[in-house]
């Protein structure tokens, strides 16, 4: 492959993650999983307040590492990611109700989401405190579940997280496909600090915003200052911009994002 071939695919990535912000303000209007998702393992599915969750392990070592997709996202969007970050590394991918594998009413909120989440480790029974990485709507979830079960986490590292009040944006511009944007926004508020845990926030680039007009400068000044203070919820929390990514932090700047993840690993692993 050549240098501009290497090039063309990573503007293409952009590109497509860009698209992804600009048509549903940071939500994929997805009604379940991709057709292009495998059959689930029978292994793989749990029975969480009556319905089916869909967890997916691989890999070894300790501690376990949740993945937490975008609204829509499947288990499979973090396939390369996880090939990435080798078999020495366990982590367990999650499908929220109503995506991919797992069943559930169309309508999400935070509280819903994070009481899904915690059924569904229990039920698997994976070894707890872990580290959670999410990605934009995971945000939402994460902020909550930290701030309700803080002895459970262990870490977190979160891409271009969603904010409150871009939750609440949601539904003023009536992108909710699936989310009640206010609920989740009033639910997550009340979680006002976290432990003192590894955490890291990797944003996308304003500059490729700007480019791309996916909003205004006013808009990308909140989101900006929101993912701040939302990194300081833990006393050593830190939130960074990553140059010429989008959205999807994850597979735009892969490496990056795994050294992020790494680094956190790192750190609770000399915490113990």
């Amino acid at each position: 492959m050549t240098t501009s071939d290497r090039v063309g695919r990573r503007g293409s990535r952009r590109a497509a993650s860009l698209l992804s912000v600009a048509v549903s303000v940071l939500v994929l209007a997805a009604c379940g999983g991709s057709s292009a998702d495998p059959p689930a393992l029978a292994g793989d599915l749990y029975q969480v307040d009556g319905e089916t969750a869909h967890l997916q392990c691989q890999g070894a070592g300790s501690p376990t590492v949740v993945l937490l997709g975008g609204q829509g996202f499947t288990t499979t969007t973090w396939d390369s990611f996880r090939a990435a970050l080798g078999p020495d590394v366990r982590t367990c991918a999650w499908d929220y109700p109503g995506v991919g594998h797992s069943t559930g009413a169309p309508m999400m909120t935070a509280a819903r989401a994070a009481s899904s989440l915690d059924g569904t480790l229990r039920a698997a029974d994976v070894p707890r405190p872990v580290v959670v990485v999410g990605h934009s709507i995971a945000g939402l979830t994460t902020r909550l579940y930290v701030g309700e079960h803080p002895d459970d986490v262990a870490g977190v590292v979160l891409f271009d997280p969603t904010v409150a009040s871009f939750a609440r944006m949601f539904d003023d511009k009536e992108f909710r496909p699936g989310w009640d944007g206010t609920a989740s926004a009033d639910q997550v508020e009340q979680v006002t600090a976290w432990p003192d845990i590894p955490f890291e926030i990797l944003r996308h680039d304003p500059a490729v915003y700007a480019t791309a007009k996916v909003w205004n400068a006013t808009v990308e000044t909140q989101w900006g200052t929101e993912q701040a203070a939302f990194a300081r919820l833990a006393p050593t929390g830190t939130a960074r911009i990553v140059q010429g990514s989008g959205h999807n932090v994850y597979q735009d700047a892969e490496g990056e994002s795994l050294a992020a993840v790494q680094r956190v690993l790192d750190a609770v692993v000399t915490k113990r």
